[in-house]
């Protein structure tokens, strides 16, 4: 067996580890399933950054991303990613998805700290990058656009992808109520009931998530448009957007 073959059956392995650490549900025996990983494959950045993600210091996370962000991009630079053929179409190929799915964290983080500019720029980068958007970015940005009352790029970035998803909907409600627009902003509420009926009923508090709800949802991590499972991601997605307009949820409570 040759030194390529060698590698090749670590990365292999390395994958494999990685896997298992993504179905462990027990937190401590999952960063040691990823660490083995990492061990075997250190340029495997999907296990660092899963070990990054559980990093409970904020602080010391960003920092994480931002060193392995930085690493892969030069990676990539060396390999000449990063030419006029490929800027647009990153999520096509799947030797930067990793990088992408880093920048992503990263942005994620920023957020966290509430350094929405610096957060919007990586957002902004990423779409530039992806022009199909893969990872949602869409919904992140125009959130922060809207916390930032940056309204013109909130219809914008809105016009552009043409979703009425939830999603999408619910920080352009937001938007029209912090631009004083209340006949719009009524008219997106209408669509979003029309596309969850349940969001706006648990906003206003006519229905609530139980503990065993909010656990169940939580765990499957997934959800179906028009469910009870997308109502709570969105109103827990927002939920930092929200905080921005203390009187939007008896507006709804009253107009709607």
């Amino acid at each position: 067996m040759d030194f390529e073959d060698e590698e090749f059956i670590k990365r292999e392995q390395s994958d494999d580890l990685l896997f298992e650490a993504y179905e462990e549900p027990i937190k401590a025996k999952a960063i040691k399933l990823a660490k083995q990983a990492l061990a075997l494959n250190p340029n495997n950045i999907d296990a660092e950054n899963f070990i990054t993600k559980h990093e409970t210091n904020t602080i010391k996370k960003l920092k994480k991303y931002e060193e392995t962000l930085n690493k892969e991009k030069t990676n990539l630079e060396k390999e000449n990613y990063f030419n006029k053929e490929n800027i647009g179409i990153f999520w096509g190929l799947m030797e930067t998805r990793p990088y992408m799915r880093t920048k992503h964290s990263y942005m994620l983080t920023l957020m966290e700290l509430g350094r929405y500019t610096e957060a919007i720029k990586q957002g902004e980068e990423l779409l530039e990058l992806c022009e199909s958007d893969n990872l949602g970015v869409r919904y992140l940005i125009i959130g922060l656009y809207t916390v930032l009352e940056r309204f013109e790029e909130c219809e914008k970035i809105y016009n552009k992808y043409s979703d009425d998803s939830t999603f999408m909907l619910f920080p352009l409600a937001v938007m029209y109520y912090k631009r004083g627009d209340y006949r719009k902003c009524k008219k997106i509420l209408k669509e979003i009931q029309e596309n969850n009926k349940y969001l706006l009923d648990y906003l206003i508090g006519i229905k609530k998530f139980t503990k065993a709800k909010t656990k169940d949802i939580e765990i499957n991590g997934t959800y179906s448009w028009g469910s009870e499972s997308e109502a709570y991601f969105v109103a827990k997605d927002y939920k930092y957007l929200l905080e921005t307009v203390p009187t939007f949820v008896e507006f709804i409570e009253r107009e709607i």
